[in-house]
């Protein structure tokens, strides 16, 4: 409550004190005069606070126009920068294809359908072991097709219904693929789990470490190396010859809205 109010409220309250106990109140001329008052009074003081309330929402809705327009020039920029990575893609097939034929050797070009796909629910058990998409058979899902969002590895497709999907996820057990590390390029296999999954079989003399990136790995080199997690913690007990390598999945299952499935099988 700022001053000026402050002062008026005390300048009726005064007001109506003093015709209490002065008796004047009952005057069909006073409270004439306090009618007239107060209905020239109220509504300036509502008209006060509407202009405020209009002023604040002006503001919030300002800095929520600034804040969606940064979003805009940094997904603008990255949406150059694909188009940047699409062409040297696109440089790398032309040399492929010529370096094929010089060869004699036939380039096999893997054309990859994307599915996207809207999520429907997730792992009751709060494990987040299964998530459901909206894409079933009637949208040629196949049981085995990749699932990912950005550049982050979701699972893959456990079970097709009619015009919907089971996905298991990287934090479920049941879900093992082949991997590696950017570190050492080495083939291993990952196992989910929560709230870590495991990399299995990484010899004592591998140099994985913490923080170190996983990667999922296909070995027709039919998918990217989309990543699955970062190493979250690394022990050489209990084992003579490999190493308990923990991994923390990089995707938030709870905060997918959506995925992208490949038409493409591990």
């Amino acid at each position: 409550m700022n001053k000026k109010r402050l002062l008026l409220y005390l300048f009726l309250f005064s007001l109506s004190l003093l015709t209490y106990f002065l008796n004047i109140s009952s005057s069909r001329y006073t409270s004439f005069l306090f009618d007239t008052l107060y209905s020239l009074i109220l509504p300036v003081i509502e008209l006060k606070t509407d202009i405020a309330n209009a002023v604040k929402e002006g503001v919030s809705r300002y800095l929520y126009l600034v804040e969606v327009e940064k979003k805009n020039k940094k997904l603008s920029k990255q949406v150059q920068e694909l188009y940047f990575y699409k062409s040297q893609l696109r440089a790398c097939q032309m040399s492929l294809k010529s370096v094929s034929e010089l060869l004699g050797v036939k380039s096999e070009e893997f054309g990859r359908g994307l599915i996207f796909a809207s999520v429907l629910g997730y792992d009751p058990s709060g494990r987040d072991t299964f998530i459901i998409i909206d894409k079933g058979k009637d949208q040629g899902v196949e049981e085995g097709f990749v699932v990912f969002y950005k550049d982050m590895f979701v699972g893959f497709v456990e079970k097709v219904f009619g015009s919907s999907s089971r996905i298991r996820t990287v934090y479920s057990r049941d879900l093992t693929v082949s991997s590696t590390t950017e570190a050492t390029g080495k083939s291993y296999i990952y196992r989910g789990g929560w709230m870590y999954g495991q990399l299995l079989y990484v010899r004592l003399e591998d140099q994985v470490q913490k923080g170190d990136v996983v990667l999922l790995r296909d070995t027709k080199k039919a998918l990217p190396a989309f990543v699955i997690g970062t190493v979250f913690s690394v022990e050489e007990k209990g084992d003579q010859f490999f190493k308990r390598v923990w991994v923390n999945p990089s995707i938030d299952i709870r905060q997918l809205e959506y995925v992208v499935i490949v038409k493409e099988k591990l």
